[in-house]
């Protein structure tokens, strides 16, 4: 053993000393490897070229594009999951998928591999363990490839151009009209939606390219059109209502029409009436029948962040139809009665988990954040930014909360009460939806009652006879469904009593003389 003497006078093993020098490399290794990585890079950079995609709507398109023109290897770690879903034979339940663009995936650029990880970039920490710079930029996904043999530029660009075809295909005459009536809720209501985004292109989850559904297709998911594009069929309104509906159907088809004249292609309508009239069925009506997706918004949980944003996100997916229902219970004039509700701090809005991305104020949801303003409001539905594509149709109990700026019934010198309401370009019609004509409830008894002839003469009856009742459609619907319900119980339990039993049916056929 070779001993050497040390500074201090003691006696160290020259093992010791070997061991000393290892330790003191890899500790110069590890202060200086941030810049030896940086080094090492650059050299690999010359044949490894790294892309980075710092945009979520970015990420999302080139993983669906990478997804449908590429192949990809069979070697990845998978990710697969299920959610409650409509389909469209009226069922509601598990959709079993495999999702993509959460996980490294490598694909085949003919014999040359593309690397595409999600591994997203952590923004730097301080000693606390919280974020010190809020203002790094987020990357979203990686592109890894050998130089020369990917084209990333196109790649993006024909996945952009693959999106905005799916967006943009209610153009096209020869879609099918099923894949467009989709209804979003703003903001969205559960945490499920939150796990599973539409997307601002407003398209369902299932057909944003980024999952493959193991049990279906995208065509046998979402709602079902009630009646074969006929929902309006369904729906019995007076004449002058009925009038009406045929201006959404040429609005609808006639936008080339609306850029000649120089007119913004939008309309906005505010139905009122008593509760019961229809006012909600009708949106829903013509936004099924018209093959448009439709966004109903609560405006009572939003903020003005979140509105402008998703009326900026709607032009992705117009003609389309915006909902605003019930605005009485949010605004009395200009005022936001909500306030009343969330206290001198403003709201909670939203899940109250913080996303990634989110700044302070009413940007995140789950954030206390002030309550939408009017002005906001009325910004978005006739602002610097056109809104061209959205039909809006608000909805309201109580005509006289409203505030005229955003649009009232006109009535003219002799009294009379014309659509055209005081303000255009916000609400251009005033639409009122009150109680049944006698006239109305004939129809609707006949398409209730119509195998029930008794019974429907009854109903007939009852109207003539109190021609005076004041009934909103959804009050005289249940008049004419609990007499229809009484007459078919009453016919199922008659089969029940006359239908022949298994033991009767084996008796009759074992006995000869009950066979006559």
């Amino acid at each position: 053993m070779i001993f050497a003497l040390t500074s201090s006078g003691e006696w160290l093993g020259i093992g010791g000393i070997g061991l000393a020098a290892v330790g003191a490399f890899f500790g110069v290794l590890a202060t200086m490897w941030s810049k030896a990585k940086d080094v090492l890079w650059r050299f690999i950079s010359l044949v490894i070229r790294r892309v980075e995609v710092p945009t979520q709507a970015a990420h999302d398109a080139i993983t669906a594009y990478l997804i449908a023109k590429y192949q990809r290897s069979r070697n990845y770690d998978r990710m697969y999951g299920a959610t409650w879903e409509f389909q469209r034979d009226g069922r509601y339940g598990l959709i079993p998928y495999e999702v993509f663009g959460n996980r490294t995936l490598i694909f085949w650029n003919k014999l040359f591999p593309i690397m595409f990880t999600n591994q997203q970039e952590k923004k730097t920490t301080g000693k606390s363990g919280e974020q010190s710079n809020n203002n790094a930029t987020k990357i979203y996904s990686t592109l890894l490839y050998i130089r020369g043999t990917c084209d990333v530029e196109k790649i993006l660009r024909e996945a952009c151009d693959q999106r905005n075809a799916i967006s943009w295909a209610n153009e096209h005459e020869e879609q099918v009209a099923k894949t467009r009536f989709v209804i979003h809720h703003v903001p969205k209501r559960t945490d499920k939606d939150d796990d599973y985004d539409s997307g601002s292109n407003g398209l369902a989850w299932y057909q944003q390219g980024t999952y493959r559904l193991i049990a279906h297709n995208p065509d046998e998911l979402g709602k079902r059109p009630t009646n074969n594009g006929k929902a309006l069929d369904n729906l019995i309104f007076p004449q002058r209502v009925k009038d009406l509906i045929k201006e959404i159907e040429l609005w609808r088809k006639s936008r080339d029409w609306y850029r000649e004249k120089g007119i913004p292609w939008k309309r906005g309508w505010m139905l009122y009436g008593p509760p019961g009239t229809g006012k909600t069925a009708l949106a829903r009506a013509f936004a099924e029948d018209m093959n448009m997706p439709i966004y109903v918004f609560n405006l009572a949980e939003m903020g003005n962040h979140e509105l402008m944003k998703t009326w900026s996100e709607m032009q992705m997916n117009v003609p389309c139809i915006a909902l605003i229902e019930d605005i009485d219970n949010v605004f009395h004039g200009r005022e936001n009665i909500a306030r009343k509700n969330s206290g001198m701090f403003g709201m909670m809005v939203g899940p109250t988990t913080k996303k990634d991305g989110d700044s302070d104020g009413d940007k995140g949801r789950g954030m206390m954040a002030q309550p939408l303003t009017f002005d906001c409001l009325l910004n978005c539905l006739d602002g610097v930014e056109r809104s061209d594509g959205i039909f809006t149709i608000v909805t309201t109990n109580d005509i006289t909360k409203i505030d005229p700026a955003l649009g009232q019934p006109r009535k003219l010198p002799n009294g009379d009460v014309e659509f055209i309401s005081t303000r255009p370009g916000r609400v251009d019609k005033a639409v009122e939806l009150g109680y049944m004509e006698n006239g109305d409830k004939k129809k609707m008894a006949r398409r209730i009652l119509g195998g029930y002839e008794k019974h429907y003469l009854e109903v007939l009856n009852f109207v003539d006879k109190y021609p005076d009742l004041q009934e909103t459609p959804a009050q005289f619907q249940e008049r004419c469904a609990q007499v229809a319900l009484k007459c078919f119980w009453a016919e199922k339990l008659a089969e029940e009593v006359t239908r022949p039993t298994v033991q009767q049916v084996a008796e009759k056929l074992l006995n000869p003389t009950l066979v006559g």
